[in-house]
């Protein structure tokens, strides 16, 4: 059984991943389609780190299906490419994360980044019927390495600050 005041903090980082997608949704691309800061994934870092594997790829799934719900792009090419991204960034981050302890919280950030942008380039290649959309690849692949360390370091900044781990401490769970 879920402790209660951890199925709260889940629901207050599940919210909050949320409203930062819907808010960078705002945000022009730059000019580049496609191209996002990510910093939805500063919560599902702090989820993986703080709270462990199930929690934050609770929180990830959450976010993606109820942000789309939210916007009214559910089942939409959009949401397919952010669901895909999630997943797929979302793995590797775990593998990263379990198992190559090599990776800062930074180098795991960056390989998600990267690998959410290989899942939606996955998705537009089978729902286009052609490959080159590959091409795009190493454009937007170079902005995720740039985003992924923004992520990484505003994550690492917020799990250093304790603030989690003093709700863990508190409320014993």
């Amino acid at each position: 059984m879920m402790n209660t005041h951890k199925l709260t903090l889940l629901a207050v980082l599940t919210a909050s991943a949320i409203a930062i997608s819907i808010l960078e949704s705002f945000i022009p691309n730059f000019g580049i389609p496609g191209i996002k800061l990510g910093f939805a994934n500063i919560v599902i870092l702090i989820t993986l780190y703080e709270l462990g594997p199930k929690e934050a790829i609770g929180v990830n799934l959450m976010r993606v299906y109820l942000a789309s719900l939210l916007r009214g792009t559910i089942l939409s090419m959009g949401f397919l490419m952010s669901l895909s991204g999630a997943i797929l960034s979302f793995i590797i981050m775990l593998v990263f994360y379990l198992w190559v302890k090599k990776f800062s919280i930074i180098g795991v950030s960056v390989l998600g980044a990267i690998f959410h942008v290989i899942g939606q380039i996955l998705v537009a290649m089978a729902y286009l019927g052609s490959a080159s959309i590959v091409l795009y690849l190493p454009i937007i692949a170079i902005s995720s390495i740039v985003t992924g360390v923004i992520v990484g370091v505003i994550a690492n900044i917020i799990i250093k600050s304790g603030v989690i781990k003093k709700q863990k401490d508190k409320y014993n769970f």
